[in-house]
């Protein structure tokens, strides 16, 4: 080993970088910084954001009939089925969003129709259409009797008379399937007008047995904040325009025995209002039912009045959602019955209340009570 390898430390006899490399490696930075640049650049002020991707101009002006009218062809509104007026607990909402996401009854059925008629078409509401509930048949038979499903009395003769009506149906395929599967025949079924094929699910629950009524939509006392949905009555309306709007309600589908409230806090207690539609009722044979949400209204009182059939609920039975509180109240109904020979119950369209009534039916017969449907209740 040489002494001069010893007196100089390692890496001191490797040549210094030269110049040139120096301008070569500060060169390629500059043209990558300019590249990166220029593609920002294009990026953000060119004229095409799309890319090049394939694209066609249309001529709105030239693809519109300016003589053509435009305009809403249907709402469909975001109302829960059967809700009491009052604030709703929690637990009544848990499990009934899902529920409501899917209102369109899937089949291939020519009857699977957005409004009353069949293979699709809309049917046009005529108040002199035979479709609607007439007064009377050429016997002279009203609508809520000739539509009633037959009960052998002298069966039940004597046992306390229990009736329960679901209401909200129609606007979920499935719990409207969950309610005509599980429940039986003397289950009175209320189907909301906003429900898409109609048809079909009322004509499945009246081949079943099923007495059926039809839910019309009322003012309550903090309207518009809460909405029953389009074609409400109003207490603020003029009587053609609330006649308009019932008559579009009764047309939704048939042989129905008559009509419940949906909310209407405000407009049940308006005698006048009431009135009139008790006499649209009048007029064609139907009975009404008031569901038991407003201790306010007067509509039982002004249909006895003026002889219309009417019947009031004596409970809202799944006020709290909870199971255990559906049989509570479904107890209480019971203990009505017994006192009064006869009770009526009202429960909306819910997954839980549908299965606790279910349950609850399988052996009421042998605790001693009768389930009826609604109109039998007229002849106690």
């Amino acid at each position: 080993m040489a002494a001069s390898d010893l007196s100089k430390p390692l890496g001191q006899d490797k040549k210094q970088a030269t110049g040139f490399s120096r301008i070569f490696m500060f060169g390629s930075l500059a043209l990558l910084a300019t590249i990166v640049i220029g593609l920002s650049s294009f990026i953000f002020l060119a004229d095409n954001p799309d890319g090049g991707l394939p694209t066609s101009e249309v001529d709105l002006n030239a693809t519109v009939d300016p003589n053509s009218r435009i305009g809403v062809a249907a709402i469909r509104p975001g109302i829960k089925p059967g809700i009491p007026e009052t604030t709703m607990p929690d637990e009544q909402q848990q499990g009934t969003s899902s529920e409501l996401v899917n209102t369109m009854p899937q089949t291939t059925d020519q009857n699977n129709d957005l409004g009353n008629g069949a293979s699709g078409e809309i049917r046009v509401l005529d108040p002199a259409d035979p479709s609607l509930n007439t007064p009377a048949d050429a016997n002279g038979t009203l609508a809520y009797q000739a539509f009633a499903r037959p009960v052998n009395m002298d069966a039940i003769a004597g046992l306390p008379k229990i009736a329960i009506i679901i209401d909200g149906l129609g606007l979920s395929q499935t719990t409207t399937e969950e309610a005509l599967t599980l429940l039986p025949p003397d289950i009175t079924l209320a189907f909301a007008p906003y429900g898409n094929s109609l048809s079909r699910w009322t004509t499945r629950a009246r081949s079943q047995g099923h007495e059926l009524l039809i839910q019309v939509p009322m003012e309550p006392f903090d309207y518009p904040n809460n909405d029953p949905g389009p074609h409400t009555l109003l207490t603020s309306a003029n009587p053609e325009s609330n006649k308009a709007n019932l008559l579009w309600v009764l047309g939704r589908f048939d042989q129905y025995v008559g009509a419940i409230n949906y909310m209407g806090a405000r407009f049940s207690s308006d005698e006048l209002a009431g009135s009139e539609f008790l006499t649209e009722l009048k007029t064609r044979g139907l009975l009404y039912v008031e569901n038991g949400s407003s201790g306010r209204s007067r509509l039982n009182i002004t249909a006895d009045e003026m002889g219309v059939p009417n019947l009031r609920s004596d409970l809202v039975i799944d006020f709290r959602g909870r199971p255990s509180d559906i049989e509570t109240r479904l107890v209480q109904l019971e203990s009505i019955a017994q006192e009064g020979g006869m009770a009526l119950g009202v429960a909306s369209a819910f997954p839980t209340s549908i299965r606790s009534i279910s349950d609850w039916t399988q052996s009421l017969r042998q605790r001693g009570f009768a389930l009826v449907p609604v109109t039998t209740l007229l002849k106690q």
